[in-house]
């Protein structure tokens, strides 16, 4: 997906080439709902990739998952001009007034990874987000054998990703009925907050099989819930990403299965259980 929009931004750029080498000539703003470290790689290759057309600025806001900051980063780059804006809207709902006001202007919008509750917007780049959710329904439904309990750990609800996952794990499960999703918590997206979440679930639930996380840091904060009550080799845990680097991915989740799951980009899911040093360590030799 990343590739997509580097692509998109390297088009436009190409279109300026002829600009004077010095001369900022055209701006395209990007208006990021967070800063966690998928988005921060994002910022650095959009930049990299701006630095081959010296007649294009980029302009990078971060709303910090903060609505009211993200529409006040929309509204000044809608007022300093730009000639394309970027947006990873925070929730559909409060962002889309925002970005339609910039799309009547007759300013290109592209969104990336989430999407809004209109289509005024120029083009959208992203997952097949009801398709993670479904796929990830589809290993559940697998790896449980048709029976069991479910936890499920959001991200921000209101955001279109988080709304997609959902829905997609839930049709794919009306095929097993014996697999129950006895409780689900909006974690936003964090890892602090879904050890939080789901540290309360577990102190309300004896019995869980398994839990899916709606990204990788989140399904590591419910692991590191899960140990702090000595419960970690009761349960299998899914998350999605597998950021590449030291201490993303297989590493911070302690991964013991893993499957590419090619939708509209790539996309890793991953699962932790009670053989996950084992599998890890037959990971490692295997790449």
């Amino acid at each position: 997906m990343k590739h997509v929009l580097f692509v998109l931004v390297a088009l436009f750029c190409l279109l300026m080439a002829g600009c004077a080498p010095r001369e900022v000539r055209y701006v395209v703003g990007v208006s990021q709902c967070s800063d966690d470290e998928w988005r921060e790689q994002m910022n650095k290759e959009i930049r990299r990739e701006a630095l081959f057309y010296p007649g294009v600025k980029i302009d990078i806001r971060t709303a910090k998952d903060n609505n009211a900051q993200q529409i006040a980063d929309i509204e000044s780059l809608i007022g300093e001009g730009v000639d394309l804006l970027i947006v990873s809207p925070n929730e559909a709902d409060a962002i889309t007034p925002v970005i339609e006001k910039a799309y009547n202007k007759g300013i290109p919008v592209v969104l990336v990874d989430r999407k809004i509750r209109s289509d005024k917007y120029t083009a959208y780049v992203g997952a097949d987000n009801y398709e993670i959710g479904r796929q990830v329904g589809s290993y559940i439904a697998e790896r449980l054998q048709g029976k069991g309990n479910l936890v499920e750990v959001a991200g921000l609800k209101a955001s279109t990703s988080a709304l997609e996952r959902h829905r997609g794990l839930m049709d794919a499960l009306r095929e097993t009925p014996d697999i129950k999703l006895i409780a689900s918590a909006d974690a936003a997206w964090l890892r602090v907050p879904a050890e939080k979440a789901f540290g309360d679930i577990l102190s309300k639930f004896p019995d869980i099989d398994m839990v899916f996380a709606h990204n990788d840091r989140m399904a590591a904060g419910a692991y590191d819930a899960a140990v702090k009550q000595h419960r970690e080799h009761d349960m299998l845990f899914v998350g999605i990403d597998a950021l590449a680097g030291e201490g993303y991915g297989v590493e911070q989740t302690k991964l013991i299965h893993a499957a590419i799951i090619e939708t509209r980009g790539r996309y890793v899911l991953l699962a932790v259980s009670k053989d996950a040093d084992r599998i890890d360590a037959a990971f490692k030799k295997s790449i």
